[in-house]
């Protein structure tokens, strides 16, 4: 979603665009060592370089919070060095362990890691991170990748602040919406 402290954008953006490779040879019988339909991004995507990536993104999920003037949940940076690490404590193992109970996929770049948290997720960040003045590198990189990668325009057809009725607030606006639900 589209929810600042939603986990789900900078777990599974970086993770599935960061391992597209494995993701797809994994499909083809026996490559990789991996069995067909059994490749996890948790299990077999997950490492320090992934982590360093979903970090700098949810860096810049806060950098967009405090602009915005609130608050959103607090992970501390050794978190995204455990497989699953901001997912929830029932997922915190070392990268060399592997995480219980086994979570599959994505399996295609037609998954909804990639067809709904870039253009849900990540595209949301990204409006409000304009709409607020923040730079979003990282945000910005992974959308348009994401892009290429499924050969969609995710940023043309992604959530938009007009469809969720906050375009034309002022910045002061949205964060009273966001604050007390006052629009306007």
């Amino acid at each position: 979603g589209v929810g600042l402290s939603n986990p789900n954008p900078a777990v599974h953006v970086p993770g599935s665009i960061l391992n597209v490779g494995a993701m797809e040879v994994s499909e083809m019988e026996g490559a990789l060592g991996i069995p067909k339909g059994k490749y996890s991004m948790y299990k077999h995507g997950m490492s320090p370089a992934v982590a360093r990536v979903q970090l700098a993104f949810y860096q810049e999920e806060r950098k967009i919070a405090s602009a915005m003037g609130i608050k959103m949940i607090e992970f501390r940076e050794d978190q995204f060095f455990w497989k699953g690490g901001i997912m929830g404590v029932e997922y915190w193992v070392p990268f060399a362990d592997v995480i219980l109970p086994p979570i599959v996929g994505p399996n295609s770049v037609e998954h909804r890691y990639f067809t709904e948290d870039i253009p849900v997720g990540t595209v949301i960040r990204y409006h409000l991170a304009q709409k607020f003045g923040v730079d979003v590198p990282t945000i910005e990189s992974m959308m348009q990748l994401g892009s290429v990668i499924c050969k969609r325009d995710f940023l043309k057809e992604g959530i938009t602040l007009k469809e969720l009725g906050i375009e034309d607030l002022t910045k002061e606006q949205i964060i009273r919406y966001v604050r007390e639900g006052i629009k306007g």
